[in-house]
């Protein structure tokens, strides 16, 4: 996933994009793939293959989530997602029981 974003395209990144998943998560329970979530971001992850679980695409594809043991974390926002969020926010929560 190497390279930069296109000039044509705003930084920050603020909007909607779909989540396409690369592994299976218990993050992604209760949504399912193409749900989009909250982006506000100036940076994104890189080189992240081995924990990557999920992409978006803004002129490229983008690191959306990773997980790696215990440690799992967002590039978009799960409070501001909507619906799609609140699913994530109540996986995450189950997953520690």
């Amino acid at each position: 996933m190497n390279g930069t974003i296109p000039n044509n395209l705003k930084i920050p990144h603020i909007g909607w994009n779909a989540l396409h998943f690369t592994k299976e998560s218990p993050l992604f329970k209760y949504i399912k793939n193409g749900d989009c979530v909250y982006f506000v971001h100036s940076f994104y992850a890189d080189g992240c293959d081995e924990s990557l679980i999920a992409t978006a695409e803004y002129g490229k594809e983008l690191t959306a989530a990773v997980n790696k043991d215990i440690i799992f974390g967002c590039q978009f926002h799960p409070e501001k997602s909507g619906e799609v969020g609140l699913n994530i926010l109540k996986a995450f929560c189950e997953w520690g029981e």
